[in-house]
């Protein structure tokens, strides 16, 4: 197995400490938590942020502004299904 990169530490940092006062976690298997970690890693070498790896890419920065993780969506995404799309993000 390969080791994570310096960014996907960042991030895997940057979402911990988001989660830290949220009334929701980290999904619980750290399988899908390191996937998607993996996949946001990916998408910043390609396009330089940290997109959502579930959500389309447009090119139009201002568009996909809004799909950066915590991506614009999860909140709502959370309170109706106990998950964010990607299902980083879980009800606790």
């Amino acid at each position: 197995m390969e080791a994570p990169s310096a960014h996907a530490e960042e991030i895997r940092k940057r979402i911990e400490a988001y989660v830290a006062d949220k009334p929701f976690i980290l999904n619980p298997d750290p399988m899908v938590v390191d996937s998607i970690i993996k996949a946001m890693d990916m998408r910043f070498t390609k396009n330089g942020r940290d997109y959502c790896p579930c959500r389309r890419v447009t090119g139009n920065e201002e568009q996909d502004a809004a799909i950066v993780c915590p991506c614009l969506y999860h909140i709502k995404e959370l309170e109706e299904e106990g998950y964010c799309h990607c299902h980083l993000f879980v009800r606790s």
